[in-house]
Protein backbone atom coordinates (compact mmCIF):
# COMPACT_ATOMS: atom_id res chain seq x y z
CA UNK A 1 0.00 0.00 0.00
CA UNK A 2 2.67 2.23 0.76
CA UNK A 3 4.91 0.90 -2.13
CA UNK A 4 1.42 2.14 -4.28
CA UNK A 5 0.76 5.75 -2.47
CA UNK A 6 4.61 6.60 -3.48
CA UNK A 7 4.43 5.95 -7.22
CA UNK A 8 1.10 7.59 -7.46
CA UNK A 9 2.59 10.64 -5.74
CA UNK A 10 5.39 10.00 -8.85
CA UNK A 11 3.07 9.66 -11.50
CA UNK A 12 1.36 12.89 -10.48
CA UNK A 13 4.57 15.19 -9.93
CA UNK A 14 5.49 13.64 -13.87
CA UNK A 15 2.46 14.69 -15.39
CA UNK A 16 2.57 18.21 -13.40
CA UNK A 17 6.11 18.77 -14.90
CA UNK A 18 5.24 17.45 -18.24
CA UNK A 19 1.94 20.07 -17.91
CA UNK A 20 4.55 22.88 -17.37
CA UNK A 21 6.56 22.50 -20.18
CA UNK A 22 3.86 21.87 -22.54
CA UNK A 23 3.00 25.62 -22.02
CA UNK A 24 2.55 28.07 -24.90
CA UNK A 25 4.71 30.40 -23.25
CA UNK A 26 7.44 27.34 -22.74
CA UNK A 27 7.77 27.15 -26.33
CA UNK A 28 8.96 31.08 -26.98
CA UNK A 29 12.98 32.14 -26.11
CA UNK A 30 13.32 35.53 -25.58
CA UNK A 31 16.33 37.55 -24.69
CA UNK A 32 16.48 40.73 -23.57
CA UNK A 33 18.71 43.50 -25.21
CA UNK A 34 21.66 42.81 -23.11
CA UNK A 35 21.49 39.22 -24.93
CA UNK A 36 20.03 37.74 -21.96
CA UNK A 37 17.31 35.04 -21.73
CA UNK A 38 14.12 36.44 -20.42
CA UNK A 39 12.78 34.11 -17.04
CA UNK A 40 9.95 32.97 -17.88
CA UNK A 41 9.05 32.61 -14.17
CA UNK A 42 8.65 36.79 -13.63
CA UNK A 43 5.58 36.01 -16.38
CA UNK A 44 3.65 33.60 -13.96
CA UNK A 45 0.83 34.80 -12.52
CA UNK A 46 0.82 37.70 -15.05
CA UNK A 47 -1.48 37.96 -18.33
CA UNK A 48 1.75 38.59 -21.22
CA UNK A 49 0.82 40.59 -24.39
CA UNK A 50 3.86 39.10 -26.54
CA UNK A 51 3.65 41.19 -29.58
CA UNK A 52 5.62 40.39 -32.54
CA UNK A 53 7.22 43.40 -34.75
CA UNK A 54 10.02 44.38 -37.22
CA UNK A 55 11.79 47.24 -37.37
CA UNK A 56 10.84 47.63 -41.00
CA UNK A 57 6.98 47.01 -40.30
CA UNK A 58 4.76 50.38 -40.83
CA UNK A 59 1.94 49.06 -39.08
CA UNK A 60 4.07 47.52 -36.29
CA UNK A 61 5.55 51.25 -35.97
CA UNK A 62 2.41 53.31 -36.00
CA UNK A 63 0.93 51.33 -33.02
CA UNK A 64 3.81 51.49 -30.40
CA UNK A 65 2.21 55.19 -28.87
CA UNK A 66 -1.40 53.06 -28.61
CA UNK A 67 0.29 50.65 -26.84
CA UNK A 68 2.26 52.55 -24.53
CA UNK A 69 -1.04 54.42 -23.55
CA UNK A 70 -2.79 50.74 -23.44
CA UNK A 71 0.35 49.43 -20.57
CA UNK A 72 -0.66 52.66 -18.78
CA UNK A 73 -3.89 51.44 -18.64
CA UNK A 74 -3.65 48.23 -17.34
CA UNK A 75 -3.20 47.07 -13.84
CA UNK A 76 -0.08 45.18 -12.84
CA UNK A 77 -1.45 41.72 -13.62
CA UNK A 78 -0.18 42.19 -17.22
CA UNK A 79 2.90 42.30 -19.00
CA UNK A 80 3.78 43.91 -22.27
CA UNK A 81 6.25 42.43 -24.47
CA UNK A 82 7.40 43.94 -27.80
CA UNK A 83 9.96 40.55 -29.99
CA UNK A 84 11.47 41.11 -33.14
CA UNK A 85 13.60 38.46 -34.75
CA UNK A 86 15.38 41.01 -36.08
CA UNK A 87 19.37 40.90 -34.62
CA UNK A 88 19.53 42.62 -31.60
CA UNK A 89 21.87 45.75 -32.86
CA UNK A 90 18.92 46.22 -35.28
CA UNK A 91 16.50 46.45 -32.14
CA UNK A 92 18.76 48.48 -30.49
CA UNK A 93 19.41 50.95 -33.27
CA UNK A 94 15.63 51.11 -33.46
CA UNK A 95 15.15 51.97 -29.92
CA UNK A 96 17.75 54.72 -29.73
CA UNK A 97 16.06 56.61 -32.63
CA UNK A 98 12.40 55.85 -31.37
CA UNK A 99 12.72 55.89 -27.20
CA UNK A 100 9.18 54.61 -26.69
CA UNK A 101 8.42 53.51 -23.44
CA UNK A 102 7.84 49.83 -24.05
CA UNK A 103 10.04 46.39 -22.94
CA UNK A 104 11.87 45.21 -26.43
CA UNK A 105 13.28 41.79 -26.92
CA UNK A 106 14.36 39.71 -29.55
CA UNK A 107 12.14 36.51 -30.49
CA UNK A 108 14.78 33.74 -30.79
CA UNK A 109 11.80 31.16 -31.93
CA UNK A 110 10.82 30.90 -35.23
CA UNK A 111 7.53 32.56 -36.58
CA UNK A 112 6.30 29.68 -38.04
CA UNK A 113 6.67 27.56 -35.80
CA UNK A 114 3.96 29.63 -33.99
CA UNK A 115 1.85 29.76 -36.63
CA UNK A 116 3.00 33.85 -37.06
CA UNK A 117 2.76 34.90 -40.96
CA UNK A 118 1.72 38.43 -40.51
CA UNK A 119 3.28 41.59 -38.43
CA UNK A 120 2.59 42.66 -36.11
CA UNK A 121 0.61 39.65 -34.39
CA UNK A 122 -0.13 39.39 -30.83
CA UNK A 123 -0.42 36.92 -28.65
CA UNK A 124 -2.83 36.83 -25.07
CA UNK A 125 -1.26 34.45 -22.50
CA UNK A 126 -2.58 33.59 -19.86
CA UNK A 127 -1.56 33.38 -16.33
CA UNK A 128 -0.95 29.80 -16.80
CA UNK A 129 1.17 30.33 -19.82
CA UNK A 130 -1.14 29.41 -22.02
CA UNK A 131 -2.50 30.90 -25.46
CA UNK A 132 -5.62 32.98 -24.77
CA UNK A 133 -5.57 34.71 -28.31
CA UNK A 134 -3.85 35.52 -31.34
CA UNK A 135 -4.62 39.10 -32.74
CA UNK A 136 -3.34 39.82 -36.01
CA UNK A 137 -3.18 43.10 -37.27
CA UNK A 138 -2.29 46.52 -35.88
CA UNK A 139 -5.44 47.81 -33.75
CA UNK A 140 -6.43 50.89 -31.69
CA UNK A 141 -4.75 49.17 -28.43
CA UNK A 142 -5.59 51.98 -26.39
CA UNK A 143 -9.06 52.27 -27.01
CA UNK A 144 -11.51 51.41 -23.74
CA UNK A 145 -13.04 48.69 -25.49
CA UNK A 146 -9.44 47.19 -26.62
CA UNK A 147 -8.64 47.46 -23.08
CA UNK A 148 -11.91 46.59 -21.30
CA UNK A 149 -11.51 43.80 -23.64
CA UNK A 150 -8.29 42.61 -22.00
CA UNK A 151 -8.80 43.74 -18.70
CA UNK A 152 -11.61 40.45 -18.76
CA UNK A 153 -8.70 37.90 -18.84
CA UNK A 154 -8.26 38.64 -15.36
CA UNK A 155 -11.39 37.04 -14.50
Amino acid sequence: MKKLLIISFLLIGLISCQLEKDTFISKIKLVDLKGETLDKEQFKNKIVILNLWATWCTPCIREMPDLVKMQNELPGDFVLLLASDESLEKIQQFTERRPFDLTFAQNKTSVESLGVYSLPTTFIIGKDGQLLETLVGARKWDSPEQIEQLKTYLK
